[in-house]
């Protein structure tokens, strides 16, 4: 036990010591809160949550759900959509090709022109069902087509068809990386009102730390389809028209709704945090401005 003079002693020395520099104790506490030791033992509060890691059974729950919810807003555009680029595609590959002039100039035109695709697709669909993704009521029908940004959505499509064209020219993989990094470019321009050039590089910026998901659930079955619809038609007589149009319309819708649907899913959880069905995980909200 210390008597009462020691304890006084005491008191006085804490008082006489020098006050520590402020300078040199906001080092150590930096120094301090930046060691990995102390940053497990004492977390810095981060200014957006952090996400989840996706699960590609989520994603699929997720687009399994919205088709079931509303299946005539995926069905009916994409019935329409992939019918017209099914109607172009075997214009171009089955009658203009084989002909020099008129009919080679409208092939020509007919496919440059007719631009409605995945992009295009998924872009809509984001309007049309996206809301379902973050649990709630989607917009009237007549609303999305009233004030969807058609103009925008189809330079979308173009632009994404032209680049992973050009990227396509130096081998095959450039084209699939181009293409995998710009897969969310439609829905993006409707979730975010985001202007076409904005959502290519906000495209870039989503899908690049989880490239290789995006890879496995979009590019893979779409490099798929396109190769099946080509062997099919190598298969098919040229003679029979009607049979490619059947192939690339049966084809192209199906893998043009699984696909679509996946990236609107994707695109939700990435950008707005939605949280589907929840099977198996769910992630906290996430500010889109942060993306």
């Amino acid at each position: 036990m210390n008597g009462p003079d020691e304890d006084g002693e005491a008191k006085l020395d804490g008082l006489l010591n020098p006050l520590p520099d402020p300078a040199t104790a906001t080092k150590k506490r930096r120094r301090l809160r930046l060691g990995p030791y102390n940053r497990a033992l004492f977390p810095i509060r981060r200014l957006h949550p952090a996400r989840h890691p996706l699960h590609p059974a989520e994603l699929v729950a997720m687009a399994w759900r919205t088709a079931k919810l509303e299946p005539g807003r995926v069905i009916v555009p994409a019935l329409v959509i992939f019918g017209l680029d099914a109607l172009q595609s075997t214009w171009f590959t089955e009658i203009a090709t084989d002909h020099l002039g008129l009919e080679s100039l409208t092939g020509a035109v007919v496919f440059g022109v007719s631009t409605l695709g995945l992009t295009f697709y998924s872009g809509m669909l984001e309007r049309l069902v996206g809301a379902l993704e973050r649990n709630q009521m989607p917009e009237p029908v007549g609303h999305v087509l009233a004030t969807l940004p058609w103009v925008r959505l189809l330079v979308a499509e173009l632009l994404v068809a032209v680049l992973s064209g050009l990227a396509a020219l130096f081998f095959v993989i450039p084209g699939l990386i181009v293409g995998t990094l710009l897969a969310l470019v439609g829905p993006l321009i409707n979730l975010v009102d985001s202007s076409v050039t904005g959502a290519l590089r906000r495209s870039v910026r989503v899908v690049w730390p989880h490239f290789w998901l995006v890879f496995l659930m979009v590019t893979v079955p779409l490099a798929f389809e396109h190769e099946l619809v080509i062997l099919i038609r190598d298969v098919v007589p040229s003679e029979s028209v009607f049979l490619v149009f059947i192939t690339n319309f049966v084809l192209g819708a199906t893998f043009g709704m699984a696909l679509g649907l996946v990236e609107v899913s994707l695109a939700e959880r990435l950008i707005s945090g939605a949280h589907g069905p929840g099977r198996f995980f769910r992630s906290a909200p996430v500010d889109p401005a942060a993306t």
